[in-house]
């Protein structure tokens, strides 16, 4: 999989450093998807497609939704600094 002009890499996806140390990011579930969700990065692995990170994080709208635990590919994450822009509706 490689990037393209409308969806290439912007060079901000997180990757696991300082021996995968736990950090906060910004989690993507999807390209085509404008919210980004406050999330933790568990741990780190390697697979054939690149890093890939197990992430708790909670979808959905702020309060509202369950904490999910899952593998995120790191060019799906970025790192926690202030948060994203609201959503134009």
């Amino acid at each position: 999989m490689g990037t393209n002009r409308r969806y290439g890499s912007d060079g901000r996806a997180v990757e696991p450093r300082d021996g995968g140390a736990v950090r906060h990011v910004w989690v993507s579930l999807s390209r085509y998807e404008a919210d980004a969700y406050p999330g933790l990065v568990i741990e780190w692995r390697r697979e054939s497609q690149g890093w890939v990170a197990r992430v708790a994080f909670v979808p959905g709208k702020q309060g509202e939704g369950t904490l999910v635990e899952q593998w995120v590919e790191a060019k799906r994450l970025r790192p926690a600094g202030p948060p994203p822009p609201p959503l134009v509706e």
